[in-house]
């Protein structure tokens, strides 16, 4: 059993760890904003740097209102378009064959643009080290 000293040195670590992982998610936030604004000043999506291939793409996250949904779909759509969320590619398929009239969309979805950031290794050059190829929404 773990002594009581170890107990705090584990927890202060954790809790030190945690500080630092608020300031690098600060960091991290703060300079894609600035990477985000040069290539929107340089009008580039993307470059390469230290054999990574880093791209920058407008996409957008939907939010849906499911007891809007609930009220306003059929029964048998409703659960067509949904698991415990919604499944957007059901939901694609039912609003592209029709299905989902605008003012539903309109009164039910809301859509939330941002820019992802995906970062992988340059054509030709090793994979890197750690396994993770990145992507931050």
């Amino acid at each position: 059993m773990a002594t009581k000293t170890k107990v705090i040195e584990v927890t202060e670590n954790y809790l030190k760890a945690l500080t630092l992982q608020e300031q690098a998610e600060q960091v991290l936030a703060e300079t894609k904003e600035t990477m985000l604004a040069v290539f929107q000043a340089e009008g580039i999506s993307e470059t390469e740097v230290n054999d990574l291939v880093v791209k920058v793409s407008p996409s957008s996250r939907r939010t849906f209102d499911i007891e809007k949904l609930r009220e306003k779909l059929t029964p048998a759509l409703f659960r067509k378009v949904t698991k415990p969320t919604v499944d957007t590619r059901a939901w694609d398929s039912a609003q592209d064959k029709g299905e989902i009239s605008k003012r539903i969309i309109s009164t039910c979805v809301e859509v939330n643009n941002f820019f992802r950031v995906t970062v992988k290794p340059a054509k030709g050059a090793e994979k890197p080290a750690s396994k993770k190829v990145s992507e931050v929404a």
